[in-house]
């Protein structure tokens, strides 16, 4: 299993934070939408999320793609790097 770290913009994923900085829309009679937090982004490799796994790798791409959509906030690169297996 491949162990990955992510980097936007030149910076690495270290998480998620607790302040919201969007919210999806409401999709029908009983959703009332979600919030969407924001990232946690680190210029040392040593702080950086380690992510194993090709199904975590898609969950935390999941998420950065939900504040992209639903926020402000932009970026001009986002890399998956592989550093290690386990």
């Amino acid at each position: 299993m491949n162990i990955y770290k992510i980097k936007v913009d030149g910076k690495y994923l270290a998480g998620f934070s607790d302040e919201t900085v969007g919210q999806a829309p409401v999709g029908g009679w009983y959703d009332t939408g979600k919030d969407v937090k924001g990232l946690v982004l680190v210029d040392d490799i040593t702080q950086a999320k380690a992510i194993e796994g090709n199904v975590n790798l898609k969950s935390c791409f999941n998420r950065i793609y939900e504040i992209i959509r639903y926020s402000k906030f932009e970026f001009k690169t986002l890399t998956f790097e592989v550093v290690g297996k386990d």
